[in-house]
């Protein structure tokens, strides 16, 4: 095997495990990544995963290529890799970008408010807003029945009103895993707990901790994965293209040195 075709080789197996990687970490914690980063709309999950399942085959076609020393595979390896390392950069960048901004964002607006009514407009407003309208939703489940400590005991219940916000609430998984893992309550402000506990600072830093923390670690896996594909990239050109350039060089010295 020539030195070229290891250089495909070693990118392609890379570029395997970097999508094999994509895959699994999209779908290592399902259901934390989806309430910290789908009602954002920062949720790449998807497009993760789909791009991992095309690395994964990329790659493969640049083993397939390299073994064989097939002209038709490297080619279409060097091509299909290019365009996912230009899609998983832009992904990744794009992620990285937006879960840093906007959880900063949310830090901010709840820091600088004195009051919910104050809070501007934006990710902020819309989970505070959440956390009342639940909250308002337990309040009147306790006149109903004043034992009922939380809200999973008022749908344990029965009551109404809590088994229509448990359909339609996007929050609930969220200030529930909030809840239990920060003994926090409330969003930008100290509020009542809605899942049991004491707990009187608000969940806001949580929050923002865990939206950047998650969206990091994909976006930085992504632009990882996308280097190792574009690395096969430049392995590929220098294997197609080096015998064709070795013998115009090679053309060019024997013709100076016969005249």
């Amino acid at each position: 095997m020539k030195r070229q075709q290891f250089c495909v080789l070693l990118a392609a197996l890379a570029t395997v495990a970097a999508g094999v990687g994509m895959v699994y970490a999209a779908r290592e914690c399902p259901t934390e990544n989806r309430i910290f980063l789908e009602p954002m709309s920062l949720s790449p999950t998807f497009s993760i995963t789909a791009l991992g399942v095309i690395l994964s085959i990329c790659g493969t076609l640049g083993v397939l290529g390299a073994a064989c020393s097939t002209r038709a595979a490297l080619l279409a390896y060097g091509f299909t890799a290019f365009v996912a390392s230009s899609v998983g950069l832009f992904i990744g960048l794009r992620l990285l970008a937006s879960v840093n901004s906007q959880s900063l964002d949310i830090e901010k607006a709840c820091l600088r408010s004195r009051g919910p009514e104050y809070l501007p407009a934006g990710w902020s407003k819309w989970y505070e807003n959440n956390y009342e309208q639940m909250a308002t939703v337990l309040s009147s489940c306790r006149l109903h029945d004043p034992s009922a400590v939380s809200l999973n005991a008022c749908l344990q219940a029965g009551v109404g009103s809590v088994s229509d916000l448990r359909q339609t609430a996007t929050s609930w998984d969220l200030f529930e895993w909030l809840e239990s893992h920060g003994a926090c309550s409330g969003f930008c402000f100290p509020g009542t707990p809605l899942f049991a506990g004491d707990a009187r600072s608000p969940c806001f830093r949580l929050f923002a901790e865990n939206v950047q923390a998650r969206g990091n670690r994909l976006a930085g896996l992504t632009i990882g994965a996308s280097f190792a594909a574009f690395l096969g990239v430049c392995c590929t050109a220098c294997t197609i293209f080096f015998p064709w350039v070795e013998a115009r060089i090679f053309e060019a010295s024997s013709g100076s040195e016969s005249e």
